[in-house]
């Protein structure tokens, strides 16, 4: 099923590919995400990022700017601050959009928009992130989400975010449908709509009425590019993914610049296998049987990288991870 995708990501023989090194190209950077805590309002089903009201850790200012700055040397491109829920630590973010605008990126913020109780406080809120540099303000609604309390207005935030110079768009994801194919997002896919990817908390909330396919269904992920990423994750603890989830580098260890110079697809095997052959490979590399199948792509990474097979490999390919730092949730060094 996904044959067509594996040609273009099987190694070459011997002995070209012996000698070929997959470094990583930072100028195909479009957009940084950075988890600033994982507290959030919300337990949502879907959430990959298995965010909720019990998160705690939030992600220390000092080391934030630092990252902010590597940013904008490796790629000054558009960074989005989000959780968890960021607008809980509405100083740190403030202080966080404004030091982004100053380095050259382009801010956004991503909120599930707790805090829009009126066009008025939604107007006032944003006002005092549009005056230090926001762009973008990326609200999700959609069911997953539950009942918002802009529902009565939702109409009205685009111009009011459009009269302060910010760009309103919306993360809606939908319910994929139980029997659809494996090759369902194959078509141009964005992470802020379309249907749900089963990673993080969806791996295990939202596929037990879903149809499952065999690993042999699975040779290639048709979304990533190791080589050219569009994006890349800097989660709450420092690490840094290609993919929510999907660590390579410990931030606290290794810094953005150096990553990029030193980078190497073969060094990381978990990577490298799902690089070269998807998660159908990553299955024989671990010896794991899908006896069950998976829902799709991202359900069946999910579950092969943080089985207890694969977080032994994880653990040996990635930097060597240390205590992470984090500040308590009330405190904010920002101000």
């Amino acid at each position: 099923m996904a044959k067509i995708f594996s040609a273009f990501f099987l190694p070459f023989p011997s002995p070209w590919y012996n000698i070929h090194r997959m470094s990583m190209n930072a100028s195909s950077l479009e957009t940084w995400y950075l988890q600033l805590t994982d507290r959030c309002t919300n337990a949502c089903p879907h959430c990959f990022s298995s965010c909720s009201p019990a998160g705690r850790a939030v992600v220390p200012f000092a080391l934030v700017r630092k990252w902010i700055h590597h940013m904008s040397v490796v790629a000054a491109k558009r960074i989005v601050f989000t959780g968890g829920e960021p607008f809980l630590y509405f100083p740190m973010l403030r202080n966080l959009v404004h030091e982004a605008a100053t380095r050259n990126l382009w801010p956004a913020v991503w909120t599930n928009g707790y805090w829009i109780t009126g066009t008025e406080e939604f107007r006032l809120s944003l006002r005092y992130l549009a005056d230090v540099g926001l762009k973008q303000l990326i609200l999700s609604d959609d069911a997953y989400h539950g009942a918002t309390p802009f529902s009565a207005f939702a109409d009205q935030l685009a111009p009011l975010a459009a009269e302060l110079g910010v760009d309103l768009r919306w993360a809606r994801i939908e319910p994929k449908n139980p029997s659809a194919p494996p090759d369902y997002l194959f078509a141009d896919h964005h992470v802020l709509a379309g249907p749900l990817m089963f990673r993080g908390r969806a791996a295990k909330e939202c596929t037990a009425h879903q149809m499952r396919w065999s690993l042999a269904d699975f040779d290639a992920c048709p979304f990533l590019s190791f080589e050219s990423p569009k994006s890349l994750f800097i989660d709450v603890r420092g690490f840094l993914n290609i993919c929510p989830g999907f660590t390579l580098a410990d931030l606290k260890v290794v810094s953005l610049k150096k990553f990029f110079t030193d980078f190497e697809l073969e060094k990381h095997s978990v990577a490298h296998a799902i690089a070269t052959g998807g998660p159908a490979r990553l299955a024989g590399q671990l010896s794991v049987t899908d006896e069950d199948g998976f829902a799709d792509f991202c359900h069946a990474c999910w579950v092969l990288r943080h089985g207890p097979p694969g977080e032994t490999q994880v653990r040996k390919t990635a930097v060597t991870p240390s205590p992470p730092s984090l500040g308590p949730p009330g405190r904010n060094d920002a101000t």
